[in-house]
């Protein structure tokens, strides 16, 4: 039986990135992929060999955006690994029946310019409007590099700068309240508030429907952060596709000492007194941790799925039912079209 400090479930970008740390940190580090190649959600791959042999297609991620708000690609040194950042620039395009258009910028000046070709009013709006997202942005960014629920950790990643952004956005009794009642409205709501024309608001609800929810959808009006992140940190994609990054990612774990194995599907979390001790594939191989078992797979699937009811209910009598009465339908609102032309 092979004993590692460390076992991970997936090889996405999420397990490759938390695996290097690990690594690096001196622990030994087994990392096990259901697929038959790493990457998850974040491959380019060759999905038609006969009918379009050659072309290489994104399968889900394309634009990367939240990865540069924290210090992911800087600490892991991941140019050195073969990844080259490519900023897109403008970010935009966004043509509307009436022959008007959206040409968005990474420079928030000239895209004004453009919108202010029809409407200098929503110009003037969308310059305001970016700013206050983009101070929103600098307030949350402290929440992305601390681990989940210790106030002391996010407190700490607080410099003078995101803590004048902080209070910029809710200092005062006023604008607390104006924040609160911006998170609770609707993408659509909001866009109708801060704009007039219709061929600026269309692109910025689409933007919004990323975080997986329709723009009329309550409580989701923070998906118009979506675009001012355009701006900044801006929208880059990986030189030779999204997979550049797990490539990158793959060599830095390899060069490190860490271990990748691939169509390893795991049905079984093994625990013992309480504890994961390691997991079980689906070929009847046990792999042990001696310091612990860390899931790159929702928690749903996690504790419904891959680990015993008695363990759970052991653990927390209320997780399994918590589990089972979230919301599931995430309203997808996104597709894409890849096509490979001659």
């Amino acid at each position: 039986m092979q004993t590692y400090d460390v076992v991970i479930i997936g090889a996405g970008h999420n397990g490759l990135v938390c695996a290097a740390y690990l690594l690096k940190a001196g622990y030994s580090v087994l990392l096990l992929e259901k697929r038959s190649v790493p990457g998850g959600a974040a491959t380019t791959e060759e999905i038609m060999p006969e009918e379009a042999p050659g072309f290489k297609f994104n399968l889900c991620a394309i634009d990367h955006e939240f990865i540069h708000l924290g210090p992911v690609v800087e600490e892991l040194e991941l140019e050195k690994y073969g990844l080259e950042y490519l900023f897109c620039d403008p970010v935009v395009f966004c043509p509307h029946p009436d022959g008007k258009y959206f040409l968005a910028h990474r420079d928030l000046d000239k895209t004004c310019a453009e919108i202010a070709r029809y409407s200098p009013q929503d110009a003037k709006n969308y310059q305001e409007f970016t700013l206050f997202w983009q101070r929103a942005l600098g307030a949350m960014i402290p929440m992305f590099n601390a681990p989940p629920k210790s106030i002391i950790d996010i407190a700490g990643n607080y410099d003078i700068q995101k803590l004048k952004d902080l209070f910029s956005v809710i200092g005062s009794p006023n604008k607390t309240l104006d924040f609160v009642r911006t998170m609770l409205t609707s993408a659509e709501d909001m866009l109708n508030e801060w704009f007039e024309e219709e061929f600026i608001k269309a692109p910025l609800a689409r933007l919004a429907s990323e975080l997986g929810a329709p723009p009329s959808q309550k409580t989701l009006g923070i998906g118009a952060i979506m675009m001012a992140m355009r701006h900044n940190p801006g929208m880059a994609r990986p030189r030779g596709g999204t997979g550049a990054l797990v490539e990158a990612l793959v060599r830095l774990n390899k060069r490190l000492g860490g271990e990748i194995l691939t169509d390893q599907h795991v049905d079984r979390i093994l625990i013992d007194g309480g504890k994961a001790v390691g997991v079980r594939v689906a070929n009847g191989t046990e792999y042990r941790a001696t310091k612990g078992v860390i899931s790159n797979i929702d928690a749903r699937r996690l504790f419904l799925q891959l680990v015993d009811e008695s363990d759970v209910d052991a653990a927390d009598p209320d997780l399994r039912h918590r589990l089972d009465r979230r919301i599931v339908n995430n309203n997808e609102t996104i597709l894409k079209i890849d096509l490979a032309m001659n």
